[in-house]
């Protein structure tokens, strides 16, 4: 086979993974949303709260890092974006804070003297190589935790840039953390109630649910930040993603049916459209034109990798083809949300008997959830994207 690098297209599409900014399309007001305040945290010197919620599949991190490039590129603020991945502590939280702030010391952005000044006053820190080693981790958490707007207020000081841009991604595990809410809530008094100059957005990041459990366990949570939730595309950016993407590398679509399908298809979720763009791409033939033949064998084939790489684990519990057959009937119909008793009427006689079955598994497995009243017999596909995975199932039934 003898093939060269010239032989494959260079994707924009990035399935499974945060979008670079600069493929980066759509939510326009959304970003907005945010990029509004940045000229008044500048001038003003006071801190802006939002909080991203979205449920999974949605492009809460793509968004977001396309907004702080923004705010770098035109404000010439400075992103900090980490992640805390499985930290259920505060604890675990700050010394993610801390490590990402060593990776920032070493970019050159702060003075010598400040970082050196600010590892002379914490004894515990040793510079070690490109960052920090710790030698005694817990007092310098329980510094950082106790004084951190001090330090907000010395990082601002001591930099030539005009604002910092904090990204906290997937705080999930810290839901039902009331020491991580009363601790926040702190920090945002301690800023708001003295005349500080800290030009800083904070962005935390985590699902609907999660942000709605930290407002329980702490009242004064929820009033602490703007909340923009990133739900699904509207159809007119999902065409006009998939037209610039697949004309700027010279491709083009030969009907209407073939990027309706396309748009369809994604239901609304970037990350379906993501992996549907890829798929298509390599069902392109040497024409460079995108057929309805080439649009569905391209989607079918995303949903083998959505399968695989996304709701794997769910599927293998799935063990009843009843039960599956079940779901991509109820996709094939539209029924995103369902009433017990009308879905009954585009059932088969096995499905009948073993639909209580299926609704009480499927709850188990997060795939099906109970909304509306309590025994109102009214359900829902838990994320779109378990709903968009069966409607392209339903494709080759």
């Amino acid at each position: 086979m003898n093939l060269t690098i010239d032989d494959f297209p260079d994707t924009p599409f990035e399935p499974g993974r945060p979008v670079s900014p600069s493929n980066f399309k759509g939510r326009r007001n959304d970003c907005i949303k945010i990029i509004r305040y940045i000229p008044g945290v500048i001038k003003k010197g006071m801190p802006e709260h939002f909080f991203i919620t979205g449920k999974r599949g949605m492009g809460k991190t793509s968004f977001i890092k396309y907004v702080s490039r923004i705010a770098e590129d035109n404000f010439q603020m400075i992103p900090i974006h980490f992640n805390n991945g499985d930290g259920v502590t505060l604890d675990e939280l700050i010394l993610k804070l801390i490590e990402k702030l060593s990776e920032e010391f070493d970019k050159g952005y702060w003075g010598k003297n400040f970082v050196e000044g600010y590892l002379k006053r914490i004894h515990e820190v040793k510079v070690a190589g490109l960052g920090f080693s710790l030698e005694k981790q817990e007092k310098l958490i329980q510094d950082i935790k106790g004084n951190f707007s001090k330090l907000l207020i010395e990082i601002c000081n001591n930099f030539e840039n005009k604002g910092i841009f904090f990204i906290i991604d997937d705080i999930n595990g810290l839901s039902d953390n009331l020491e991580f809410t009363n601790w926040y809530k702190s920090l945002f008094e301690s800023i708001q109630f003295n005349e500080y100059n800290i030009p800083v957005i904070f962005v935390l990041i985590s699902y609907p649910k999660e942000f709605d459990n930290l407002c329980l366990i702490n009242e004064s949570f929820s009033r602490i930040f703007k909340l923009i939730e990133i739900d699904k595309l509207e159809n007119d950016e999902i065409e006009e993603f998939f037209k610039s993407s697949f004309e700027n590398m010279g491709y083009r679509f030969k009907n209407d049916k073939a990027l309706d399908a396309m748009i369809y298809y994604s239901w609304g979720m970037p990350l379906i459209m993501q992996q549907i763009g890829e798929s298509v791409l390599w069902n392109i033939s040497d024409n460079k034109t995108i057929d309805e033949k080439t649009s569905i064998e391209g989607i079918s084939d995303a949903a083998i990798e959505l399968g695989n790489k996304q709701i794997r684990g769910k599927l293998r519990k799935i063990r009843s083809e009843h039960y599956e057959d079940i779901l991509i009937k109820l996709a094939k119909h539209g029924a995103m949300e369902f009433k017990k008793s009308e879905v009954l009427d585009i059932l088969n006689d096995d499905e009948k008997r073993v639909f209580n079955r299926f609704l009480q598994r499927s709850k188990e497995l997060g795939i099906i959830e109970s909304i509306g009243r309590e025994k109102s017999g009214e359900y829902a596909f838990v994320n779109r994207l378990y709903f968009a995975y069966f409607l392209i199932k339903s494709l080759n039934v």
